[in-house]
């Protein structure tokens, strides 16, 4: 019965640092996917940055291309 007991006690000590592993692994994926996240959202709120700045240069360039038109035909 004592070898028993034993084998039931490794046993419990395995089970429970494989949980403890789990348990790590699951708070090292969160991290991990709180760090992509972040990085999501910079790289989001910087793309509409450029969009907003694209569309300004093209606007620009637009009146100029018109400004020199106008005056290539006077």
């Amino acid at each position: 019965m004592t070898r028993l007991l034993k084998a039931v006690e490794r046993l419990a000590l395995a089970v429970d640092t494989i949980e403890k592993n789990i348990d790590a692994t699951s708070n090292e994926s969160g991290d991990a996917l709180q760090k992509l996240q972040t990085n999501l959202d910079k790289s989001l709120k910087e793309n509409a940055e450029l969009k907003t700045m694209k569309q300004e240069v093209s606007d620009r360039l637009d009146n100029v291309i018109g400004q020199l038109s106008a005056s290539l035909e006077n």
